[in-house]
């Protein structure tokens, strides 16, 4: 127990310093899951074998991203995965996809927090 807060107290640090300001991250560790970054938001894909469109849920409450699978004949469990979600990110136009037991979810930054290119002119 003693190990894993520390754990966690370590990882609050390491992230805080290295961690892009408009970047989310999961709430509660799981290896099946993948998220990339790019300039238009963030890619979220999670494995859920035996579940289809009927059985999940997503939300966000707050400021966190809820994932909750329901259970049924072949995963009589369900599960449930929170994600930290920033303010910096488009709550209302993630989209959500399940195509052979993936979940990918396209969730895009609000538009002033996209990066922007700026020419600079060379005198």
């Amino acid at each position: 127990m003693l190990l894993t807060t520390l754990n966690n107290i370590d990882d609050v640090f390491d992230n805080f310093f290295t961690a892009r300001p408009y970047e989310f991250r999961p709430f509660n560790k799981s290896s099946n899951h993948k998220i990339e970054h790019d300039d238009d938001g963030a890619t979220l894909t999670l494995n859920v074998p035996g579940y289809n469109k009927k059985l999940i849920d997503v939300s966000v409450d707050g400021e966190y991203l809820i994932i909750e699978g329901k259970p049924n004949s072949g995963n009589t469990n369900g599960f449930t995965r929170k994600f930290n979600l920033n303010d910096s990110f488009d709550a209302d136009g993630i989209e959500a996809t399940v195509v052979d037991g993936v979940l990918t979810l396209s969730i895009p930054y609000l538009e002033e927090v996209k990066p922007k290119k700026v020419n600079i002119k060379v005198k």
